[in-house]
This record gives C-alpha cells, sequence and structure tokens, in this order.
C-alpha cells in the first residue's frame, strides 16, 4: 500500500457493471459500484492532490416489476458509456477524526435506449459529486474516512425529451468506508457504505425513495508479480417509497399484482484485477453480474 499513499495518485478503473434500482426512471442517483479498490487508502496526503479516472459500461435487456419479474416490455435494451474524473484534495488540516480533504467528480455519459418505437441516444454531463468535507484517517494496515457528499441535478436536462441523462434531483449523501491492507499491502479488502437523501424532482413532481449502498471488494496480490486479482461488487437497497404528487407509486407486475413504493434492490459481484501503473498509480478492471 507504500504506492498508493504517495505524492500523487492516478487510479484508473474500467468497468462492465450493472446499477439498477427503482426511483425516478429507474436509475440511481450516486454511481455505486464504481469504489471497489484501496477506497480508504487511496487517499492525498496533506497539501496534496489525487486523481482518479473512471470507465463503464453499463449492459440491460428486460426491466423488472415489483417482484423482481420481466415486466414485457418487447424489444428493451438499454446501453450506457460512462467516463468520469473524480480530483481530491488534502487541505493538511488535523481534526480529531483525521484529516480534512474535500474532493469532486464530474461524469459524462452516453446513453443508447431501444424500445418497440425506436432507439433514442444522448450524450451529456450527468450528475456532479461535490465533496467539500471528507475526514480520513489510518492506524496499522486500517485506512478509514467519512464524507458529506451532494449530488447536483444532471445537466440539459429536458422534461419533454424521451431519454435524459442522470437524475433531476438535488441529493445528500453521507458515507463511511474502510480498507484493510494486511501483510505489508498484499491483501486489500475493503468496503463503503452509503446512504442517498433523494430531494424531489420539481419538474415532475416524482420524489425518490432514499437508497443504502454497501460496495465491497477483496484482493490478493500474485507472488511474484504486481498484480491482485479478486472480488468486488455491491448491494443496493431502497429503503423508502417512490412517491409523485406525495402519494407512494404504485406499479402492476407482469401477473397483473400491484407493488406500491417502486423500491429497487439489487446483489451484485464479480471478478476483479488490479496493475500498477508508475509508482503511485494503478489500473482496476472489472466485471460485475447482478
Amino acid at each position: 500500500m507504500k504506492g498508493l499513499c504517495g505524492r500523487f495518485l492516478v487510479l484508473a478503473a474500467f468497468c462492465f457493471c450493472s446499477v439498477a434500482g427503482a426511483t425516478e426512471n429507474g436509475g440511481a442517483i450516486w454511481p455505486v459500484g464504481a469504489e471497489s479498490y484501496a477506497t480508504a487508502a487511496a487517499v492525498p496526503h496533506p497539501h496534496k492532490w489525487m486523481f482518479y479516472e473512471y470507465t463503464c459500461f453499463y449492459s440491460a435487456n428486460e426491466l423488472d416489476d415489483g417482484k423482481g419479474h420481466p415486466n414485457g416490455i418487447p424489444d428493451f435494451k438499454l446501453r450506457v458509456f460512462a467516463v468520469a474524473g473524480k480530483v481530491a484534495y488534502n487541505w493538511g488540516l488535523k481534526t480529531p477524526l483525521g484529516d480534512l480533504g474535500s474532493w469532486t467528480a464530474v461524469p459524462v455519459l452516453y446513453q443508447e435506449l431501444h424500445l418497440p418505437d425506436g432507439k433514442t441516444s444522448r450524450f451529456d454531463m450527468s450528475n456532479v459529486n461535490i465533496v467539500p468535507v471528507s475526514i480520513s484517517n489510518h492506524k496499522g494496515i486500517a485506512y478509514w474516512y467519512y464524507d458529506l457528499q451532494f449530488e447536483s441535478p444532471a445537466a440539459g436536462y429536458d422534461n419533454s425529451k424521451p431519454l435524459n441523462i442522470g437524475q433531476n434531483n438535488y441529493a445528500f449523501t453521507p458515507a463511511f468506508a474502510f480498507t484493510l491492507v494486511p501483510h505489508k499491502g498484499s491483501q486489500n479488502i475493503m468496503s463503503r457504505f452509503d446512504y442517498t437523501i433523494d430531494n424531489p424532482d420539481h419538474a415532475t413532481h416524482y420524489h425518490s425513495g432514499n437508497e443504502f449502498f454497501w460496495q465491497y471488494g477483496a484482493q490478493q496480490e500474485i507472488p511474484g508479480h504486481k498484480m491482485s486479482v479478486g472480488l468486488a461488487g455491491y448491494f443496493y437497497k431502497q429503503t423508502t417509497n417512490d412517491t409523485l404528487h406525495g402519494v407512494p407509486v404504485v406499479t402492476t407486475n407482469a401477473d397483473g399484482t400491484q407493488s406500491v413504493g417502486y423500491k429497487g434492490r439489487q446483489w451484485d459481484l464479480g471478478p476483479q484485477v488490479t496493475f500498477p501503473m508508475g509508482k503511485h498509480g494503478a489500473m482496476v478492471f472489472k466485471w460485475d453480474h447482478a
């Protein structure tokens, strides 16, 4: 882990992932599944910067109803290609809980939606993550941090368009993450917990429910090589109902029954491979499957 805590880090993550929820238009405002390697250890030293780059391809061929069964929309396909840059800074200020830092991430997405009446595509900036307060600390093999995140509405939102990038609401997400690096960093075990509190979409009066995320990963360095292999994934659960004009959303399932609240849930796991990149960087490849 010595390399990850250097003066400057370039962390490139390439994901083939699946991120699903209920919420408005079935998408989460926070990019669950993106964080899965050395999350709490890969933070800048005092008065230093770090840069992270994430590339993700997402593919879905069905929408599920309230019971987890395909809802029967023929020819449904969704393809998403995303690139996000994240910049973090350590202010060099000590608090009783650890070092004070900040970071922000800006994602840009291309989406392609196939429905029975044709194909629609869109390229635009998605929800920006702004973290004015991040507290990081470590002791021995343990690293941990706390975040207070804010998510902004996606750029270029137009309620009249059939396809929009991201969600059209503000959100607040407190988070906690830890990383363990035993055996001089040859092993890496991490977990991150987020709870997103969504505000309403004032254009549609749709209020997505609050969301809980647990992201996790474990890796082992291959003896005689610098590369590491392991598993990573996430658990997602929506904890409160979606509402429209203050009334819980009701969806009709494929068997004709109805579900109240449109609550999403998903469990995801897949392989992850990490390669060193330069003196203080890493390149991560992973494939998540739900």
